[in-house]
């Protein structure tokens, strides 16, 4: 089967990775040819998309924000999965929030703001809260944490409508991996515990305990008639899951899977979207990713961190290294999920040896 993706960054590379295991070929669509693209079968510019999608069994994405004519016409072609609506909602977040509460799931308090004067009426009668760019942010970016005592002062120059959520005050921060096959059958990856700094992923460690967030998932994805792989990402407080945001991909969250699962989050991907049988993943050892974000890779700190036992590195090859670009990963298993923890902060300090801050 040839298998079309549309972007070619680094989830698309892990994609095909892991997807080398499977009797398809993998054809990549994006304006440059990122790290998907170098070990594709065959990389098309983005002004060849009709090729592209004819050329194509079953097209998918690896990021939201790829081109929407490549979308649109994959979506015509009855080729697209997961398909065009949570792509949809996931590039306009007030979409997505809106269709969250519409239908019950639990999400923070927001309101809608046509331009940033109003995203800061609003946030100041919450008090504390997240201003979000509508469009276009991921990673932290194009979002304002605010309250009334540094409102006045932050400078939003974007021009654009705004998510204004309340700030949550949560115990911890979760994400799960799952899954949706064609014959509408579920499956779920053990979550995991996120770190976020910034807005970035900066480490997680699964397990974690599920909170509800199994169930919620499974309820979302059915909602959507959603076939692939999701990311979900939660606030935890009191034990209870809230949903901060999907993600209609294999997700960075996700990465954990690469080693410490019985399969991983993107051949559970391509098997979901090709038709084969989609199996309930099981987590052999607790297993965790710390991500590389804004570094340098040279070959002391590579052995520095495969000194460390039960690591692997992930280098995705990006062209140009600059602050808050994650350049590759390190997945990290252990016995235990505390060994897991004292392992993750022994890569910190390798990976940081004065501290992440300069680079996220």
């Amino acid at each position: 089967m040839k298998v079309g993706i549309i972007g070619s960054g680094q989830l698309g590379w892990m994609t095909i990775l892991e997807g080398r295991k499977l009797l398809n070929e993998y054809y990549v669509l994006d304006e440059i040819a990122g790290p998907a693209a170098r070990i594709s079968d065959r990389y098309f510019p983005v002004e060849s998309y009709r090729s592209f999608v004819e050329k194509c069994d079953v097209i998918t994405y690896e990021f939201e924000h790829v081109n929407g004519r490549a979308l649109q016409y994959a979506s015509k072609s009855g080729k697209l999965m997961p398909g065009l609506e949570p792509i949809e909602l996931k590039r306009e977040r007030i979409l997505e929030k809106e269709y969250l509460r519409d239908h019950g799931y639990p999400v923070a308090e927001f309101e809608v703001a046509a331009d940033a004067g109003e995203a800061k009426r609003i946030a100041s009668r919450f008090g504390r809260a997240v201003i979000k760019s509508s469009r276009g942010g991921y990673d932290g970016k194009g979002q304002f944490f605010v309250n009334r005592s540094n409102l006045s002062s932050t400078e939003i120059e974007i021009r654009d409508r705004f998510v204004v959520e309340e700030m949550i005050d949560f115990d911890s921060e979760a994400s799960i991996i799952a899954s949706r096959g064609i014959d509408g059958s579920f499956r779920a990856h053990k979550p995991s515990f996120n770190l976020n700094l910034r807005g970035m992923l900066f480490y997680n460690s699964a397990p974690f305990d599920d909170c509800g967030m199994g169930s919620i998932a499974s309820s979302v994805m059915e909602s959507l008639n959603y076939v692939g792989v999701m990311g979900i990402e939660f606030f935890i407080r009191d034990g209870k899951a809230i949903i901060n945001e999907i993600a209609p991909r294999v997700h960075n969250t996700g990465h954990h899977t690469l080693r410490g699962s019985s399969i991983s989050q993107f051949e559970q991907h391509l098997r979901a979207i090709t038709g084969l049988p989609i199996p309930e993943p099981e987590l052999y050892t607790p297993s965790g990713v710390l991500n590389m974000i804004g570094i340098e890779m040279q070959k002391r700190l590579e052995l520095e961190i495969l000194a460390v036992p039960g690591t692997s590195i992930y280098w995705y090859g990006k062209k140009g290294i600059r602050k808050r670009r994650k350049v590759g990963h390190v997945n990290l298993t252990a016995g235990t999920i505390t060994a897991l923890r004292k392992k993750t902060e022994e890569l910190s300090r390798i990976v940081y040896p004065d501290g992440p801050e300069e680079f996220i």
